[in-house]
């Protein structure tokens, strides 16, 4: 018998209440548990790998790699910053072959090519060779965080996204312990190879063999799940189609694309991540060596890499919690981790140098604005309907990640080590104009649901927005989650 789809009532508001009987509840549960167990773990440890294989210039600068490159002035900041130019270079055409192609083996396959790409660090002797292996590792990992997101977005609920977007981000915290415990034990070892070249064979050995569990394990979208019995395929495809998830369309849509660049959310959300992201940069690249310049030695600087990345692991779970048992509370959390950073940061630029342990805690405490990255995520998928307008913003988001850690490393003068003064300095001004966008965010958000209240406009529980691909600006009835 043909089971009756229930609709999704959406209050005045803008919160969504879920439907009761669209799914046999005992069996939306199983379902749930089963994307739990396969997706997220498969994303975090991914993610954990990818942000390990990105930072580990950071971990190799303690082991000596700019002496025996032979880097001098800025060159280190340059070798950072040309990552993000092949990530900038390949974060559009990531999102045209998302659409087009199956995202789960597509994703798997750029992560065995960086895997590659991050061994090959270690065969590099000059500025020049260092350059071009972070360029390409760049283009390499430009799939994984809109992938993942994207992948978010279909198999989940709306209301289900914030939670998982935070979990496989988790991963990006794992990487800090496990990276400080791998380096540590790697510069103990006393072979006539150097040890940052060991240390890029290690990641990049890794990677390559979760690049082919992904590519066996990872679904693309709820119907081809092959994890999933054919009941269980099903009941993921209607559990969706409740809500204004958006369904894989492999068509791209070029009116999408308009109504991405005139939407005000696309340019709040692409200035808010370029502005967060001039810190992030700066303390990727430089986090180990601002330790280090506290007055910490460089076997213990590797090992205080640890509290940082547990301190992340708060954050983002504390983050996670809030937006979880809190209505309307993703934006108001990303506020809350921008303003502990900004403290942070004051901290470490203000304390005296001799108190080694309380700028360390400042540290910690700027970290929090980690969080925001899967929460600004979650506001991408659940706040911007139409697969190809999603794509779109989502490129746009990335590109203006990149160029933000493009930007940050600059601020990092070398002539200014170990306290970095300009580079502080940049990180509370990013701090300030990203908090800035998130207000005024948030008060479009509000304004524009109020706006469509009046128009008297109400989500029918149609299949309109899944059926037709509509945008959040054609439905009317469609509301923005806080």
């Amino acid at each position: 018998m043909e089971k009756e789809v229930a609709t999704e009532a959406v209050t005045s508001k803008g919160e969504v209440s879920l439907p009761v009987d669209a799914v046999d509840p005992a069996l939306n549960k199983r379902v749930l548990q089963k994307l739990d167990m396969r997706l997220v773990p498969l994303l975090c440890v991914c993610y954990m790998l990818q942000f390990l294989d990105k930072s580990s210039l950071s971990y190799a600068a303690l082991l000596s790699i700019s002496k025996d490159l032979g880097l001098v002035g800025q060159q280190y900041s340059w070798a950072s910053s040309v990552f993000y130019f092949g990530y900038l270079a390949m974060s559009y055409p990531t999102s045209y072959m998302i659409v087009k192609f199956p995202i789960g083996k597509y994703v798997s396959a750029t992560v065995i090519v960086w895997s590659a790409i991050i061994m090959l660090h270690a065969a590099c002797s000059n500025f020049g060779g260092i350059m071009t292996v972070r360029f390409f590792l760049g283009v390499a990992e430009a799939a994984v965080a809109p992938s993942f997101s994207i992948l978010i977005g279909t198999f989940y609920r709306r209301d289900e996204q914030a939670l998982r977007q935070c979990f496989w981000f988790v991963g990006n915290a794992l990487a800090g312990v496990f990276g400080g415990l791998i380096s540590y034990g790697v510069a103990h070892i006393t072979t006539g190879f150097e040890p940052w070249k060991i240390l890029f064979l290690l990641f990049g050995g890794c990677t390559i063999v979760w690049g082919c569990v992904m590519l066996f394990f990872l679904p693309s979208a709820p119907a081809t799940s092959t994890f999933l019995t054919e009941e269980e395929r099903e009941a993921a495809v209607t559990r969706l189609q409740t809500s204004t998830t958006v369904s894989v369309v492999h068509e791209y849509k070029i009116h999408q694309v308009v109504e991405a660049l005139l939407d005000p959310q696309t340019w709040l959300l692409v200035v808010y991540t370029f502005a967060i992201n001039i810190p992030n940069g700066g303390l990727v690249s430089f986090g180990s060596l601002i330790v280090s310049g506290f007055g910490f030695s460089t076997l213990r600087t590797l090992i205080l890499q640890i509290p940082v990345a547990c301190s992340q692991i708060f954050w983002i779970l504390l983050a996670a919690a809030l937006t979880t048992f809190i209505k309307r509370a993703r934006l108001a959390t990303m506020i809350l981790m921008v303003v502990f950073s900004v403290v942070g940061t004051a901290m470490m630029f203000a304390i005296d140098p001799v108190h080694k342990a309380a700028r360390l805690a400042g540290f910690c405490l700027t970290v929090a604005y980690v969080a925001n990255l899967p929460l600004s995520l979650a506001v991408v998928t659940s706040n911007v309907a139409g697969y190809t307008k999603k794509t779109v913003v989502l490129a746009m988001v990335f590109i203006a990640y990149c160029v933000g850690n493009i930007a940050g490393p600059q601020f990092f003068k070398s002539s200014q080590a170990p306290g970095y003064r300009s580079g502080l300095i940049a990180g509370v001004c990013g701090f300030g104009v990203s908090l800035l966008c998130l207000v005024l965010l948030t008060a479009y958000y509000i304004g524009q649901n109020k706006q469509r209240d009046n128009e008297g406009a109400i989500v029918a529980g149609e299949q309109e927005i899944l059926v037709d691909d509509q945008t959040d600006k054609q439905h009317r009835g469609f509301r923005y989650m806080l």
